[in-house]
């Protein structure tokens, strides 16, 4: 719960801190006047930036550029900076050293369905350390044939730069694919992945995710998991550039993304690795019995 209000009690941590510099080095006995000390509109911009963190798609990715921007067409905007300068500079400084710490924030515990048994790794040490997060790995084997098998990875996610779920998982999986962050998570996927396969191997360090291009959201329906949700999906082709002479690698596999959101700057994700030749690659692409027991949890 307390996760919940950390990131924004971190960016008020930030405001005080000016505030008491800046009132610290007052010569003529008189304080701070944080109504004021930032300039014309400047405490308003800071509260609507706490507010908007928590409505606006990409938090202060979207909101930090556009203030800026917003102050650099407008003349009064640009004497503004001129004239309030330090407080600005040393509450801007503040606020982004606040957003990078609301990143190491600890998360809520992965979804885990029931149905799924106990994970097989309840940690993943290939994981990049920041944003903090967490992550439940199982090996759901076939009944006939390697190529059935499924590892499925549920993982809760910090989003330190927006506090609401709007947007939330496009932003997040647009971020993770510019940044190159999922290729840790998924390392450990894929020598699970070689340990199981008998028909040929895996280098988790030779491999390359290839967006695929299908629909960017899924509808999830079931009564009888009183599920009706649209969720975000991703798929990808996973592709061995240690196999064959094609420089693009050869497709392994698929990987599917799911992503929700809650409110607080959490991102839950499931990612179901199966390898080519999976019959769910051609008749149920988007894995609805796991998605749906997951979505139900």
């Amino acid at each position: 719960m307390i996760g919940y209000f950390v990131p924004t009690l971190l960016l008020i941590l930030a405001i005080v801190v000016v505030v008491y510099f800046e009132g610290r080095k007052l010569e003529d006995g008189t304080l701070f006047d944080w109504r004021n000390g930032f300039g014309p509109m400047g405490f308003e911009a800071l509260i609507a930036t706490f507010v908007l963190m928590w409505f606006v798609p990409g938090g202060i990715l979207l909101i930090g550029p556009v203030m800026l921007l917003l102050s650099a067409l407008s003349p009064a905007g640009r004497f503004a900076w001129t004239e309030f300068k330090r407080p600005r500079i040393l509450v801007s400084i503040c606020l982004v050293l606040m957003v990078v710490a609301g990143g190491f924030t600890p998360t809520s515990t992965p979804t885990s369905p029931s149905e799924w048994g106990q994970p097989l790794f309840t940690e993943n040490p290939n994981a990049p350390f920041y944003p903090a997060g967490e992550q439940y790995t199982w090996l759901m084997l076939p009944e006939f044939g390697d190529t059935d098998l499924e590892i499925v990875q549920s993982l809760s996610l910090r989003l330190p730069y927006q506090y609401g779920p709007l947007g939330a998982e496009s932003t997040a999986f647009w971020l993770a694919s510019l940044l190159n962050m999922e290729q840790g998570r998924l390392n450990q996927a894929v020598e699970l992945l070689d340990q199981e396969l008998s028909a040929f191997r895996l280098d988790a360090d030779e491999m390359r995710l290839e967006p695929m291009l299908v629909e960017s959201t899924h509808r999830y329906s079931s009564t009888e998991a009183s599920v009706d949700q649209v969720v975000s999906v991703r798929v990808y082709e996973l592709r061995s550039l240690s196999i064959g002479a094609n420089e693009g690698g050869v497709k392994v596999g698929e990987v599917l993304c799911l992503g929700t959101s809650n409110w607080g700057g959490e991102l839950d994700v499931l990612v179901i690795v199966r390898p080519i030749g999976h019959p769910g690659l051609s008749n149920d692409r988007f894995a609805e019995a796991l998605a749906l027991d997951w979505l139900s949890t």
